[in-house]
């Protein structure tokens, strides 16, 4: 299967790592000195699920159209959807399935009114992947789960193919039957883990021990399910309390991609997280006060990094 993998960050990196070895075609959307990194010396992946290894992969800056891909993994932040959506463009025909694997929600959206519904396969990657350098990603902890499926949660054709392929890598793959719930759980953790780091500069360990935040972990969760089940989402009754219960487990030292990108001065996430839950609450009269202070807060600096 040609697949393109847009783009080569951490996740889409190590993706089109273990898809080109297992035998598919791949070509990564790469740029800089990630690109140059790629050409010279392969793709390096250093995972602790799939080993150690050189993959080469076709890596480019642009499409010209003369290369069709049969899938397309969407892995790229929410900010640079516009400009995804020109890049993969060329390499969209009939036949193309685009597997969006974005946090937060909204991206699928975007994809349908760009290439029609009928090519998209909503996903969540559960993958602690980092990008060492330019050229070489790491999977850093062997748990490695990918989860998606139709909207209408329908085991299609196209979604069959692409579990299969995927499957082919050795790594977790589950084609779902109701993927807006798989969707929703993580939006529940992710708004927790990405709002909560970012407010505080801290890591989640730190959130989680003092009392006060803790209880604010919470509130964020219970406002996001609050939200879900509004819309008709699935959730478990105990979706809070057993998300809860998995940060305790693991003792979470970490921060998230949204307190990353706070750090280096990059856009944030905030319309497709918090700021979703506090749009769509408002939208529902539903109050979610906890949500709309974070994305209220964290706006200031998003809004002047996006004015540059």
């Amino acid at each position: 299967m040609k697949v393109l993998i847009m783009a080569a960050g951490a996740v889409g990196g190590y993706l089109a790592g273990i898809l080109n070895r297992s035998g598919e075609e791949v070509v990564a959307v790469a740029r800089g000195a990630n690109l140059e990194a790629i050409l010279r010396d392969g793709l390096i992946v250093e995972s602790v699920r799939s080993g150690n290894f050189t993959e080469p992969v076709s890596a480019v800056d642009r499409l010209s159209g003369d290369w069709k891909a049969d899938l397309i993994i969407l892995c790229v932040k929410s900010y640079h959807n516009e400009e995804a959506i020109k890049v993969i463009t060329p390499a969209v025909q009939d036949s193309t399935t685009i597997l969006t694997l974005e946090n937060g929600i909204g991206s699928g959206d975007q994809l349908a009114d760009a290439f029609g519904t009928e090519k998209i396969l909503l996903g969540v990657a559960y993958i602690g992947a980092r990008r060492l350098r330019p050229g070489v990603f790491a999977e850093l902890t062997g748990n490695v789960r990918l989860v998606f499926g139709e909207e209408d949660g329908t085991h299609s054709q196209k979604a069959k193919e692409v579990h299969e392929v995927l499957s082919k890598t050795g790594i977790d793959v589950e084609l779902s039957s109701d993927v807006l719930k798989t969707l929703w759980d993580k939006l529940i953790y992710i708004c927790a883990l990405s709002g909560m780091a970012s407010v505080t500069r801290g890591s989640f360990l730190e959130v989680n021990s003092l009392p006060r935040t803790n209880n604010l972990v919470r509130t964020v969760m219970d406002e996001v399910a609050q939200v879900g089940r509004a819309l008709g989402v699935n959730l478990e009754e105990d979706v809070v309390e057993s998300t809860m219960n998995y940060f305790k487990s693991v003792n979470f030292n970490v921060t998230s991609s949204m307190y990353d990108d706070l750090i280096v001065g990059n856009p944030l996430e905030l319309s497709v997280l918090n700021g979703a839950i506090d749009r769509l609450g408002k939208d529902m009269g539903i109050p979610t006060p906890i949500n709309s202070l974070i994305s209220d807060v964290l706006s200031v600096v998003d809004n002047r990094v996006r004015k540059g």
